[in-house]
């Protein structure tokens, strides 16, 4: 765990507002993290780079949006069931 004041932790200074809305600079804040999945399709997210953990549960939750979309039953009708898990199976969340 970071030893870091989070934007919404009270203020070290004492002041009893929140770190962000007190003390906290604009040269305080970080800029966004950001990576995009095979297809070139940016995420952005404040803060720290995710995990490896956080990336695989992106990429699995993406997959699982791609096939409750059109977009699948078009693949699969193009390509058929294998070959469209074989294509999704290349989208993946990455860091660049």
């Amino acid at each position: 765990m970071s030893d870091r004041t989070g934007r919404n932790d009270p203020c070290p200074c004492g002041s009893g507002k929140k770190y962000k809305k007190c003390c906290m600079s604009e040269s305080d804040t970080e800029a966004p993290a950001t990576w995009t999945d095979g297809e070139n399709v940016r995420v952005l997210v404040a803060g720290d780079k995710p995990t490896q953990v956080e990336m695989d549960t992106m990429t699995k939750e993406y997959q699982k949006q791609i096939k409750s979309s059109p977009f699948w039953a078009e693949l699969v009708k193009q390509y058929g069931e294998e070959k469209a898990e074989e294509i999704l199976s290349e989208f993946k969340a990455e860091i660049k």
